[in-house]
């Protein structure tokens, strides 16, 4: 398969192996958020906040300019009433109709105002990282239920941030400072603000564990981040198992192996927010080469979203691209959930019934059983209920041993019980697995006495 970035460069896909599944840390986030690219309002004027309900959308994302927001200096940059503020009309509906669904937004803060980095392009850091914290400021009151803050958009590439140069540490360290700086002033506006730091591509000038190692403040430190941004577009189909791409390019397939790219530079785990993942139908189009049928970018969109699901907290959220495909034309992105004129594809399904956080099922299980009461007829008591009709799948797990399943009928809302039952089962910890439909995966963990 064949991607070209929206540069124009094109690149090949490598055979792949088997890998192992990393195993993951604790984060913030107790599930994986469904997330969505989508507008405040659609083509023929109505409001999409009923589709991005339907589809069980946790979270929105947006793009705020920087650039277009204060395209002249304001006298008080931390004050989102200063005048010299233009803020997007579109995003104040968005916020307004988001709080009303319950749906949480996340900003893309990207593109500096020549008055700030010497009259050079928006892709051009601030000559002072000091006044994009103001004007982070500024927006995290202007909108203050807003707690996700992706900064700077595939800074990696040197046609989304400049400075940058081809394997090169200067794009690396400058935006190192400029996330650092960010992190500071979203803190002090509200210590629950979430920031979301690197938001490479798959490729990239330089590539996402070249960026990563080179992102370091100027004393030695790298710089202070809550969640690690990447967007994973696919070289391939979905597959955890396939072997990590040749040449530092990390795709969906590489979820993993970004976690310990991230483990390296940081000692630590870190959560990934993967804010953008897509693939076209019909044809290519001068963003993407690559594209599948409509069939199979459903396909796609199930994988992706099954497999962040397995990964449990080591991802913090997932995004598709987008709702809408481009206007219908030779060359348009049609990698949306619908068409441009609202026709539903075959992905909108897919997307519906992928795992959401809102729709994650409640779970109750006791913290520990004997082996002769888990060999009972009573087995291990687990109730749960869904928020979601549909299939619930209950299991017993030692490592990657499957030690008991159940499966079940369930309806939204109302209570089920699995009773789990093993002869197999040896003492120690075990996890108890359950997925529900469109709900995303919630584990316990059971000693067994």
């Amino acid at each position: 398969m064949l991607l070209r970035s929206r540069a124009g460069t094109v690149v090949t896909t490598a055979l792949v192996t088997f890998v192992a599944l990393l195993a993951v840390a604790p984060a913030a986030a107790p599930a994986a958020e469904k997330a969505l690219w989508g507008p405040a309002t659609l083509p023929d004027g109505s409001s999409p906040f009923r589709l991005y309900e339907e589809l069980g959308v946790d979270t929105l994302q947006f793009t705020l300019s920087w650039a277009h927001a204060a395209p002249t200096r304001p006298a008080a940059p931390a004050d989102p009433a200063d005048p010299a503020y233009r803020w997007p009309a579109e995003l104040s509906v968005a916020a307004t109709e988001a709080a009303r669904h319950g749906i949480r937004l996340s900003l893309l803060v990207t593109g500096s105002p020549g008055w700030a980095n010497g009259g050079r392009a928006p892709i051009w850091r601030p000559d002072r990282a000091q006044n994009m914290g103001d004007f982070l400021t500024a927006a995290a009151r202007r909108y203050p239920a807003v707690r996700r803050w992706m900064i700077w958009g595939e800074p990696n590439r040197a046609d989304r941030f400049r400075p940058n140069a081809r394997n090169s540490a200067v794009g690396p360290r400058a935006y190192a400072i400029l996330l650092d700086n960010a992190y500071a002033a979203l803190k002090r506006a509200n210590r629950r603000n979430i920031v979301i730091g690197a938001n490479t591509w798959t490729s990239g000038t330089v590539r996402p564990p070249t960026f990563l190692r080179r992102m370091r403040l100027p004393n030695g430190r790298p710089p202070r981040l809550d969640w690690l941004g990447h967007n994973p577009f696919p070289f391939r189909f979905p597959n955890l198992a396939d072997r990590p791409l040749a040449g530092g390019y990390r795709d969906i397939s590489d979820v993993d192996t970004i976690s310990r790219d991230v483990r390296r530079v940081y000692g630590r785990a870190i959560p990934l927010w993967l804010s953008e993942y897509t693939i076209q139908s019909d044809h290519g189009s001068t963003v993407f080469a690559s594209y599948v049928s409509r069939a199979v970018q459903a396909r796609y969109l199930t994988a992706g979203f099954r497999l962040v699901d397995g990964l449990g907290p080591a991802v913090a959220g997932l995004g598709w691209v987008g709702l809408l495909d481009e206007p219908e034309a030779s060359d348009s992105a049609n990698w949306g959930l619908m068409t441009y004129d609202l026709q539903r594809k075959p992905v909108f399904a897919a997307m519906r019934r992928a795992p959401s956080e809102r729709l994650r099922p409640a779970v109750k299980a006791a913290p520990a059983i004997s082996r002769g009461g888990l060999r009972g007829p009573s087995g291990l008591k687990v109730a749960i209920t869904p928020r979601a009709a549909g299939a619930v799948v209950v299991e017993l797990r030692r490592g990657a041993s499957v030690r008991a399943r159940v499966r079940l009928g369930g309806r939204a809302g109302r209570r089920v019980t699995a009773r789990l039952r093993s002869a197999s089962a040896t003492r120690g910890r075990h996890v108890v697995s359950v997925r529900a439909a469109r709900g995303a995966t919630v584990r316990r963990t059971v000693r067994v006495r």
